[in-house]
């Protein structure tokens, strides 16, 4: 039974890993190539419209990256898609993003982070995401700060406040910035 254990930690230390070198790997080349990148985000909207514009809000919110659905809205209302359908379908991607983001942290990342920490460190970052994330997680979610669900269902951010301080924010804060793109 110990070894069985022992095999799991070290099978779940190596996936933790695998996955964090696949951010840091993702997080690099954005920051690395962002010019090159908001210029194929905005390719790919003007070639293919709401369909890529889901796809990549999608996309943007549930893999680890800097760059913003923001960004992505921005190109969709400059290629000019309705500035209406471009905010609707950017929260209804990056809100369907964020929610398979969290749950894959919750269900997958949170059960490593069980079996790799002691029981009252589990608590202290439970209590501490779900104390301080009321203010750190709106702050992300309406600024270009980096937005993660996966971490916060990793950390056992409860669901309610996920919703209340993360989504909804998150929505909010497309709606504004495209008005705003759109009057400038």
């Amino acid at each position: 039974m110990k070894l069985v254990k022992k095999k799991t930690r070290m099978m779940l230390r190596v996936g933790v890993t695998m996955i964090t070198m696949v951010s840091f790997i993702l997080i690099s080349y954005a920051l690395i190539n962002s010019e090159i990148l908001q210029q194929e985000l905005k390719v790919a909207v003007q070639n293919y419209g709401i369909p890529s514009l889901f796809t990549l809000s999608l996309l943007l919110d549930l893999a680890p990256q800097l760059i913003s659905p923001v960004m992505v809205l921005t190109a969709a209302i400059f290629a000019g898609i309705n500035i209406n359908y471009a905010i609707i379908i950017t929260i209804l991607g990056s809100t369907i993003g964020s929610i398979l983001g969290f749950v894959f942290g919750k269900k997958y990342m949170h059960t490593a982070v069980n079996l790799l920490t002691l029981k009252r460190s589990r608590e202290d970052i439970t209590s501490l995401t779900n104390k301080y994330g009321k203010i750190i997680v709106p702050i992300a979610a309406i600024s270009p700060l980096p937005y993660l669900p996966v971490l916060l269902g990793a950390m056992n951010f409860s669901k309610r406040n996920f919703i209340i301080y993360g989504l909804i924010p998150r929505a909010f804060s497309f709606i504004l910035y495209g008005y705003l793109i759109h009057i400038i």
